[in-house]
């Protein structure tokens, strides 16, 4: 298999952790003072990761760019190289939003992806200065661009897959977890007012907390990377429950999301006490 050599030879490329590192603090000093626009990009407000939805643009754009090339209609290529390049900024955005909470190895594949698609848009951007502006530095100069600008899109596409299917990034970490209608005792005796506490119930680990008369709970895994939000804390006046790792905000309610860069859902828990116990089971 060609992912055998591979691998080990994406693995090696230890010089794409400081570049990572200076991607992490310009683009955290870019969105740090906007959270707003950082769940926009994230999507949380869809629901569903945004940086996958926005690549398909480009890429098609960019194919159809080089089709258009290889039977001789040059405006229309023009035009296709273009609509690819400025969407293809677009997704960038959108992609080194999610590439702030990256560490170690997803880090390194993610700063490949990216030093990769930075490539393939320089060589788009001269592809399009050799159409619209200056003289060909030699024949069919734009096309020859254009096609190395798609063999570097789809290499980045490989280390995007990677990414995700493979280091799990943006996915989410309750996608396999059954619901479940059946009632599980906590291994509790009481639960503290006001304090964020851990539980089980059955296989699962909750965190828990009482407010009043109520008992919240939700999964402690974060959908997003995988923290404890038992080690997180109650804001909002205690509404809500933040994730220590990257500061996602669940409603304690239901798990909705409140805050990125999450984009799904926390399961959520019934709380109940019957014959002395504490019990819980997830939400439908």
């Amino acid at each position: 298999m060609i992912r055998r050599w591979l691998e080990p030879l994406l693995d090696a490329q230890g010089w794409a952790d400081p570049f990572g590192e200076l991607l992490q603090k310009l683009f955290r000093a870019i969105y740090g003072p906007f959270p707003p626009l950082r769940d926009l990009l994230h999507g949380t407000w869809l629901g569903h990761p945004l940086h996958p939805l926005l690549t398909d643009v480009p890429i098609g754009a960019f194919v159809v760019g080089i089709v258009l090339d290889l039977v001789g209609e040059r405006s229309a290529a023009t035009w296709a190289t273009g609509i690819g390049w400025v969407t293809m900024l677009g997704a960038a955005l959108a992609g080194f939003a999610d590439h702030l909470d990256l560490e170690g190895r997803p880090r390194r594949y993610g700063s490949l992806h990216a030093a990769t698609m930075l490539l393939a848009a320089l060589a788009y951007l001269l592809s399009l200065g050799e159409r619209l502006w200056w003289a060909p530095l030699f024949p069919r100069a734009e096309v020859w661009l254009a096609g190395l600008g798609l063999l570097l899109v789809l290499i980045g596409g490989y280390l995007g897959g990677e990414l995700v299917f493979n280091l799990g990034s943006q996915v989410d970490r309750h996608a396999w977890r059954g619901g479940g209608s059946k009632w599980q005792a906590l291994d509790v005796g009481e639960v503290p007012e006001g304090q964020l506490a851990k539980a089980k119930a059955g296989a699962a680990t909750l965190v828990v907390v009482r407010l009043g008369e109520r008992v919240y709970a939700l999964h402690d895994t974060c959908a997003h990377q995988g923290c404890s939000l038992a080690s997180g804390r109650l804001v909002d006046g205690g509404r809500r429950i933040e994730c220590p790792c990257h500061g996602s905000r669940f409603e304690l309610s239901d798990g909705s999301v409140n805050r990125g860069p999450a984009v799904f859902p926390q399961p959520a828990y019934e709380v109940r006490v019957a014959d002395g116990r504490i019990e819980a089971r997830r939400r439908g």
